[in-house]
């Protein structure tokens, strides 16, 4: 196979690890060095969902590197002659073999580059054999409405922050409130509260699920997390794809705010600001912003990247 540069690509990911271990110093550079392990097992075995893990901050490592390559993919940065699985896989041996000839990679800063939505990304698929742990239990009996459509929309954004779900109707309360934040991109506290309408009957007894919220396609009803108000509707209910795995971000528009931003009204005119250069406030505004956020962006890859950890009856909060 040829050899071809990747200098540029290794530098964005060093970067990207040197800036996560900065908000992480428990993270490690053998820390660091798994992650590119496990990055250069993916792309070799053509596997289909990129690495995650059940540790907060290595998790955080792991997106950030993901983040860098789908970003510079989009772009059309990195254009190797052969595959661009073999030119990552190659990426990260070469940054395997400088961690082993150094203590510590010392990256060059490189500028941020806009993420660019993705109108109609493919279906998030399962291995061949289908190893999901939150099956339908009961799809014997009910076949056809256990996976339900949802479109969840940031009540007040202008334009409008939306994500439209596909979730296993069984889930519960608390488990489709991570899964909500993670299709977001919300890294939110664990306090929440759902509102069904009023006409909706709920169980007096036992966990509410996401089934228990809605009786028809139509119906609405509100997910509030600290001073963010969102709102979900049933759009369909559907019969589960064997070989999909559930949760699933299938749309979107729009970039998650920052949490910090003051609330939904604040964020609106942010991005007034932001879509004025020459408005007094615009400098420090956009310098207030992380430089990869782009409020007219949403990243197709990233959310179903979070949401890959609630794929199974283990959930925790999002991180």
């Amino acid at each position: 196979m040829k050899k071809v540069p990747t200098d540029n690509l290794q530098q964005a990911i060093a970067n990207a690890a040197k800036e996560v271990r900065q908000r992480h110093p428990d993270l490690t550079q053998q820390d660091v060095g798994d992650a590119y392990a496990r990055y250069r097992t993916h792309f070799r075995e053509r596997e289909d969902d990129p690495p995650v893990s059940n540790r907060e901050a290595e998790d955080e490592l792991l997106l950030a590197i993901w983040d860098v390559i789908v970003d510079r993919e989009t772009e059309g940065l990195d254009e190797p002659d052969g595959l661009l699985e073999d030119y990552y896989a190659q990426t990260f041996d070469a940054l395997l073999r400088a961690e082993a000839d150094t203590d510590e990679v010392e990256p060059i800063a490189v500028a941020g580059t806009e993420i660019v939505a993705e109108a109609d990304p493919p279906p998030v698929m399962a291995e061949e054999e289908d190893t999901t742990t939150n099956a339908i239990e009961d799809e014997e009996t009910d076949p056809v409405n256990t996976i339900y459509r949802l479109q969840v929309v940031l009540d007040g954004s202008r334009p409008a922050v939306k994500r439209v779900l596909l979730v296993d109707k069984h889930v519960n309360q608390s488990q489709l409130h991570f899964i909500i934040q993670a299709a977001m991109g919300w890294r939110g506290t664990e306090q929440f509260q759902f509102y069904p309408s009023r006409e909706q009957e709920l169980p007096s007894s036992g966990e509410i699920l996401l089934g228990d919220l809605f009786d028809k396609e139509g119906d609405h009803c509100g997910y509030e997390f600290d001073t963010w108000y969102h709102d979900i509707e049933l759009l369909d209910r559907e019969r589960p794809e064997g070989r999909r795995h559930y949760p699933v971000c299938i749309a979107g528009e729009r970039a998650c705010p920052p949490e910090d931003i003051g609330g939904v009204a604040a964020y609106n005119e942010m991005v007034e600001v932001l879509n004025q250069p020459d408005h007094p406030d615009y400098t420090e505004m956009a310098g207030w912003l992380t430089q990869d956020f782009h409020p007219d962006a949403f990243n197709m890859d990233q959310a179903n990247l979070r949401l890959s950890q609630y794929r199974d009856s283990e959930f925790k909060a999002v991180v």
